[in-house]
C-alpha cells in the first residue's frame, strides 16, 4: 500500500518529496506565515478512522515537541486537516542511515561508536521524559556530512498502542529492530528501545542487521532465534565488542544494559580498552582559575603570600617552645606517689586465657584492614571505646575446581587481553582498577542451545550473572573466554566466577583484588 498526495495545507506549502514508507511520505514543506523549512511527515489515511488515535497522536506530539536536545529531530506541531493527520519536524541536511551503509558499506568499530554513543544519548534522555521511540531503525537515525547523528520520530509508534489499527493488524515497528517482548503482544518501553540500538550497532558493523527475510520470518527469529555472533560474521571484529552487542540482544529483559550509557561505556571498553573519563565540571573552573591566576603578578598570588608565611609561623613555634621550657624550670618537682594498681577486665581474661588471643596472620597473606571497637580501661574501670585497626588475612585463591562431566576445563583468569585474544597478566591476585578480570577456558562436548550461565560473586554477595544459549555457529571445541567489569572497578576482597550448565555448576575459579593503589 503505498499513500499518494491530493490535498494542499492550510499552513505549509509542500514543495518535494523526500521519503516514504508504506504509512507515510515525508516532504520538504514551507511555512506560509514566515516562510521557514519544515519538514511535513504526512500520514495515510486510515490513521484519521481513529478518533482515539488522532487525539493521543496530537497529545504525545506535544509532549515530544518539548525535547530539546542536540540528536533529537525536533517537532513542531502534529494537526488534522480534514481526512489528512500530519507532524512538522525541524528540516534537517543529512541522510537516513540506511542509506549511508548502502553507499559506504559496513562501519570500523570506532565509527559506530561514534554514532551509537549520539543516539544512547538521544535515548536516554527522552527516556528521563518518559517518552519512548518505539520503531528506532536505520531508516530513522540521519546523519550528516560530520556523522552528527539525529533521531527522528520519537513517540508515534507509542500512540499507536491500544488503538483498533493494532486490532487490525497493523504493523507498530520495524521487523528487524523489533525487541522479542514487542513481537510477543507488548507496548514499547525503554528495553525495547535499547535492543534496537543494539541491532543498529549490529547492523552498522555488517551492513545489515541479524535477521533479515520477509516480515513474518523475521519476527519469528525476533522471538525465538539466536542472532549469529558478531565475531563469527567478520573475523575482524573483536569478541569482547561481539559480545557486548549479545548481551543487548539477549531475549531477557534482565540480561540487557540498563541505560545507553552503560551500553557505550561497555562498547567503549571493548573497542578502546577503557571508558571515556570527563573532567567533572568543578575540575573545568579549576583549571580556568588557574589560568586567570597566570596572569596576576607575582607578588599578588596567593601562593606566594603561603610561602612567605612559613618562616614567620615557624618562628613564632620555637618562641613558643622556648617560653614553655623556660617556665617549667621555675616548677617544684613532682612527688612520686604511685598510684593504686588497676588492672583491666579484658586485660585479665585474655591474660589468664591464652587461647583467646588472636592468632598473627601469616606473613605473606595479604591484609585488609578493618576498623574495630576495642574498649579501653580507664582508672574507674569504665570501658570506653576506641578505634583500633583490625588486620583481616585475604584468603589464598585455590586451583579452579571441575567437575567431571564439565564442557568447561583448563580455566585461566587474567586481568588483560592481547590483540589476539589471548590472556595477558594471568593470575589469581589482581589490583583494584577499572579494567575487566577476563575467564579463559577450553570447551569441548557442549552441544548447541545448552543454557549456561557465567556468575560472578564478591564473597556471599553475587554480583552479577549472565545466561546465555551456547550457539550453533560454535566449533564442537576449543577456547573462548568472559569477562566481568562492574561499575566503578573491583573492589578489593575475594571473588569467584562459576560456569554453570542447565543450572547445575560445572566448573569454579577464585581471584583475589589486593588492597591498595592499581
Amino acid at each position: 500500500m503505498t499513500v499518494t498526495l491530493e490535498i494542499q495545507l492550510q499552513d505549509y506549502i509542500l514543495e518535494e518529496e523526500i521519503g516514504r514508507g508504506d504509512l507515510a511520505i515525508v516532504y520538504r514543506a514551507r511555512r506560509r506565515l514566515d516562510g521557514a523549512e519544515v519538514a511535513v511527515k504526512m500520514l495515510a489515511y486510515q490513521f484519521t478512522f481513529d478518533e482515539f488515535f488522532g487525539r493521543r497522536f496530537k497529545e504525545l506530539a506535544k509532549q515530544t515537541a518539548k525535547l530539546e536536545h542536540p540528536n533529537i529531530v525536533r517537532t513542531y506541531e502534529a494537526k488534522q486537516q480534514g481526512s489528512v493527520l500530519y507532524v512538522v519536524r525541524e528540516l534537517i541536511d543529512a541522510r537516513p542511515l540506511v542509506e549511508v551503509l548502502a553507499e559506504e558499506g559496513p562501519f570500523s568499530p570506532q565509527r559506530m561508536l561514534i554514532i551509537a554513543r549520539q543516539v544512547a544519548s538521544a535515548l536516554d534522555y527522552a527516556h528521563q521524559k518518559s517518552i519512548t521511540h518505539g520503531d528506532l531503525s536505520a531508516y530513522r537515525v540521519y546523519l550528516d556530512s560530520n556523522d552528527h547523528a539525529t533521531v527522528a520520530d520519537f513517540g508515534q509508534t507509542q500512540a499507536m498502542v491500544g488503538t483498533s489499527l493494532v486490532k487490525q493488524g497493523f504493523a507498530v515497528g520495524c521487523p528487524e529492530t523489533m525487541a522479542p517482548e514487542r513481537v510477543h503482544g507488548q507496548g514499547p518501553t525503554r528495553q525495547s528501545d535499547l535492543y534496537a540500538l543494539g541491532i543498529l550497532c549490529y547492523q552498522m558493523l555488517t551492513d545489515k542487521p541479524p535477521f533479515t527475510g520477509t516480515p513474518a520470518a523475521v519476527l519469528h527469529a525476533q522471538a525465538y532465534e539466536q542472532p549469529r555472533p558478531l565475531h563469527l560474521v567478520n573475523s575482524n571484529i573483536p569478541l569482547p565488542l561481539s559480545e557486548a552487542i549479545g548481551r543487548m540482544l539477549s531475549k531477557g529483559l534482565e540480561l540487557r544494559y540498563n541505560t545507553g550509557a552503560e551500553f557505550v561505556r561497555a562498547l567503549s571498553v571493548a573497542i578502546e580498552g577503557t571508558a571515556p573519563v570527563r573532567a567533572p565540571a568543578a575540575a573545568a573552573a579549576q583549571i580556568k582559575e588557574a589560568g586567570l591566576q597566570s596572569t596576576l603578578p607575582v607578588w599578588k598570588r596567593p601562593w606566594v603570600w603561603f610561602l612567605a608565611g612559613i618562616p614567620v609561623i615557624a618562628l613564632l613555634l620555637i618562641l613558643g617552645f622556648w617560653v614553655v621550657s623556660l617556665s617549667n624550670s621555675f616548677l617544684p618537682a613532682p612527688v612520686n606517689t604511685p598510684p593504686p594498681a588497676a588492672s583491666s577486665p579484658a586485660t585479665a581474661t585474655l591474660a589468664s586465657r591464652p587461647e583467646l588471643l588472636e592468632e598473627e596472620p601469616e606473613a605473606n597473606a595479604p591484609l585488609v584492614a578493618q576498623v574495630t571497637n576495642t574498649p579501653t580501661p580507664t582508672a574507674e574501670f569504665t570501658p570506653t571505646p576506641a578505634n583500633t585497626p583490625t588486620l583481616i588475612p585475604l584468603p589464598t585463591p585455590g586451583a579452579p575446581t571441575i567437575a567431571d562431566d564439565s564442557p568447561f576445563t583448563n580455566l585461566r583468569l587474567a586481568q588483560g587481553i592481547s590483540a589476539d585474544n589471548q590472556p595477558e597478566k594471568i593470575g589469581t591476585s589482581f589490583r583494584p582498577g577499572t579494567q575487566p578480570v577476563y575467564l579463559f577456558f577450553d570447551y569441548d562436548g557442549i552441544r548447541p542451545g545448552t543454557t549456561w550461565t557465567h556468575r560472578w560473586t564478591w564473597a556471599d554477595t553475587e554480583l552479577d550473572a549472565y545466561p546465555d544459549v551456547w550457539s550453533s555457529g560454535y566449533n564442537s571445541s576449543g577456547t573462548a573466554w568472559v569477562y566481568y567489569n562492574p561499575t566503578g572497578g573491583y573492589q578489593p576482597g575475594p571473588y569467584k566466577v562459576t560456569l554453570e550448565v542447565n543450572g547445575r555448576t560445572v566448573a569454579t575459579a577464585t581471584f583475589v583484588i589486593q588492597p591498595g593503589a592499581p
